[in-house]
């Protein structure tokens, strides 16, 4: 169990850190922080489907290495309650259109970055 924990960890470490660098990455940019969110998501849906879809063809995978991966990894990489926050935000901004098309912009690309993940197997 120690192992388990110490796995999901360290896993969240290296995930945040990569949120992190795309908040930079994109702050340096120019452009709106969203985008980094958006990104994060869909980069996060796409490996956890493509991760998702091989660990089940996979015997010989520690159960540690996958929590690892995506317990720990993607689960702090992928960023939906920073999502949330910003959508409310936009909404209470009055900025309904955007934060109509930012959920339906997200949503739909993670779901086929998931699926779209799944089949590179």
């Amino acid at each position: 169990m120690i192992k388990s924990f110490l796995a999901v960890m360290l896993g969240g470490a290296f995930g945040a850190l990569g949120r992190f660098g795309l908040n930079i990455l994109f702050k340096q940019s120019g452009l709106a922080l969203f985008w980094a969110t958006l990104s994060a998501n869909v980069l996060g849906c796409f490996v956890m489907g493509w991760v998702y879809q091989w660990f089940s063809q996979q015997a010989h995978i520690s159960e540690n290495l996958q929590l690892f991966i995506m317990v720990g990894v993607l689960g702090a990489l992928t960023t939906w309650s920073t999502f949330s926050m910003e959508t409310v935000v936009m909404m209470e901004q009055g900025e309904l259109f955007k934060a109509f098309g930012y959920t339906l912009m997200t949503v739909t690309a993670c779901f086929t970055a998931f699926w779209i993940g799944m089949k590179f197997n």
